[in-house]
């Protein structure tokens, strides 16, 4: 199976691998039933397998984008069927609620902008050679500033932090010692 030419959707995040296919086209895949429902997305444009209680959505109209669709079902279908998935001894959705999921249709330009920004936002999180860069370049920008800021005062003997900074620092440190004052009291009334 893991060495299959096509992905096999079951009901977890990792599809397995077969060698043969039931469908070629675009579609969404979610579980049907146990611990992935609501939860395992999957978003497929090709040829593809699929297990009996895993969903497929394939979206027959020129009015949606698939990839909209999914976004969408990704951010608000758990919320939703949570009020009316048959809570058994297993979760599980059935089809009449996968038809009855109200999905909001903005213009096919909307669309294509919204997928463009939730498609970008996804790869740099999932993808390490973006998502890892760009946090480390962060860091290192923020390891700059707090160096320059310390090195500054280390020469001019000036404070670091504003008036501001100070200020707050100080409100900081205040309400920490109220509330270790307070914990203290509590503590020594329950003995």
């Amino acid at each position: 199976m893991e060495d299959g030419k096509y992905p096999f959707f079951v009901r977890s995040q990792e599809p397995l691998r077969k060698n043969n296919y039931e469908y070629d086209e675009t579609a969404i895949i979610t579980a049907g039933d146990g611990a992935g429902v609501g939860k395992v997305y999957h978003y497929i444009e090709g040829k593809y397998a699929l297990h009996q209680r895993a969903y497929r959505i394939h979206i027959n109209t020129a009015d949606v984008l698939p990839r909209y669709y999914f976004h969408y079902m990704k951010a608000k279908f758990l919320p939703y069927i949570q009020k009316t998935m048959f809570q058994g001894s297993v979760p599980s959705i059935r089809k009449p609620m996968l038809n009855a999921f109200p999905v909001p249709v903005p213009s096919l330009e909307i669309q294509e902008r919204i997928v463009n920004v939730l498609d970008d936002f996804e790869k740099i999180c999932t993808d390490l050679k973006i998502g890892l860069p760009a946090e480390i370049e962060a860091r290192q920008k923020q390891y700059e500033y707090y160096r320059d800021k310390l090195l500054t005062f280390a020469e001019t003997g000036n404070t670091i932090l504003s008036r501001a900074e100070q200020s707050r620092a100080e409100q900081s440190r205040a309400e920490q010692s109220r509330a270790e004052q307070s914990r203290a009291e509590q503590s020594r009334a329950e003995h």
